[in-house]
């Protein structure tokens, strides 16, 4: 029976895919937020295993390695499994990781359950198997749909991170850790298991925004998917404008899951600033991505996106020049307000220029790997500053290094060959 034509002016009733987009939504607050604490984990972490900062921030360096490593295969399964399956024993698999963590003995065990575990339980909840389900689940306003998730990985940094930092320094690090497994598995995990799906055929539903079949066909679609596979995806590790990309994208990493949310307490605490005051910091910077991940994205699609990579890359590398004079509680303030308009800025921009610059390939293998170059980063940028710092004492070589290598991404991205009609939008 043919679907009736909605008229131009005529509401959508409400659509199912907001109760699915906000599951996720819900999913992104508790994997992003936990994962964003880890450098509140540091210091007791330091006393309680009696292990050197390379030791215990080379957990968070696993912890990014097996969350690139393992995002497409999960993605995969999901694709294979539907309904709730792979998001569902995620979601789980992430809480009973940190349950057992928060009971953690040794330091083997922590890298076991919190660098490999917890990890493998985040990439079944984000990125590969969320955008997969928002991409089955709206036709019309994914874009938002998208951003909405980014907003919810901001709110996860804002509400967890000064909320570990506050029961860490009051009740324990292994009474947090606990806690936040049994709201991430008494909350997030029945609303998984019961209204999270991965398609809306599974719910005999068809997506937000479908109307007729000439304005939606998954067959034609399905066709036009083909036709960027024809290119091999590996063959982009010839390609200049990949590496253009790519590079800059690695450097994103370093210098923000990296550095910044792995070493950013410890760092303040060992410059004389309170952890609660960092704490706040963070949720500052988490305000901030709110504002400057919707302005980027705005402007992406109308202004030169290698410009505004280049931009974001430089004003990052000032924010850094600020945490080498970090010495006040007024500038680790101003360095958050600056930082969280740059932080997730970069994600909008470099996403659209692969998909503009890589449309013969298939557009989610190329993020996908591009993402891993972020990823990567990470993992470097968790544990070459504690490598440095047990080298020398303190923070100093890494924040220059990071100033240097921002610069660097900054002119990379200006090498870019941003197609010419996105010069002129």
């Amino acid at each position: 029976m043919k679907q009736r034509s909605r008229n131009p002016g005529e509401k959508m009733a409400f659509s199912y895919a907001w109760i699915v987009l906000f599951v996720i939504f819900i999913g992104q607050i508790v994997s992003f937020g936990m994962r964003a604490s880890f450098g509140a984990y540091i210091s007791p972490w330091e006393t309680e295993f009696s292990a050197s900062r390379t030791l215990i921030t080379s957990i968070s360096t696993l912890n990014f390695i097996v969350f690139a490593v393992s995002q497409p295969f999960i993605g995969k399964l999901n694709d294979h499994l539907g309904k709730n399956i792979v998001p569902s024993v995620s979601i789980f698999l992430l809480g009973i990781s940190l349950l057992l963590a928060s009971q953690a003995s040794r330091l083997w065990q922590v890298y076991a359950l919190f660098g490999a575990g917890f990890s493998i339980g985040v990439a079944g909840c984000r990125d590969s198997v969320s955008g997969a389900i928002i991409t089955n689940w709206f036709v019309q306003k994914r874009g938002l749909a998208f951003g909405l998730t980014m907003v919810g990985s901001a709110i996860g940094q804002l509400i967890m991170v000064p909320a570990n930092v506050y029961i860490i320094d009051r009740f324990g690090w292994r009474t947090a850790m606990a806690l936040f497994s049994i709201i991430t598995m008494v909350v997030a995990g029945p609303l998984f298991i019961i209204f999270l799906r991965s398609k809306p055929e599974e719910k005999g539903l068809k997506p937000y925004g479908y109307t007729e079949p000439e304005n939606y066909d998954p067959q034609a679609a399905a066709e036009t998917t083909d036709t960027k596979k024809t290119l091999p995806v590996l063959s982009i590790f010839r390609l200049k404008a990949f590496w253009a990309i790519a590079i800059p994208y690695f450097i994103c990493g370093f210098t923000d899951v990296g550095i910044i949310q792995t070493h950013l307490v410890p760092m303040a605490e060992g410059r004389g600033i309170s952890r609660s005051l960092t704490a706040i910091a963070f949720s500052l910077i988490a305000i901030v991505n709110i504002g400057g991940t919707i302005i980027t994205g705005h402007l992406s699609d109308h202004y030169s996106r290698k410009r505004q990579l280049a931009a974001i890359y430089a004003c990052r590398a000032l924010t850094y020049v600020l945490l080498i004079f970090l010495r006040s509680p007024a500038l680790l303030l101003i360095f958050a307000a600056v930082f969280g308009i740059v932080e997730m800025a970069s994600v909008a921009p470099t996403h659209s220029l692969a998909v503009q610059l890589f449309d013969k390939y298939s557009v989610g293998a190329v993020l996908g790997v591009i993402a891993v170059s972020h990823q990567l980063g990470g993992a470097a940028g968790s544990w070459v500053p504690g490598f440095l710092y047990d080298l020398t004492g303190s923070y100093t070589a890494v924040l220059a290094i990071a100033v240097a290598v921002l610069l660097a991404g900054a002119w990379l991205a200006l090498q870019i060959p941003e197609p010419d009609r996105l010069k002129q939008r």
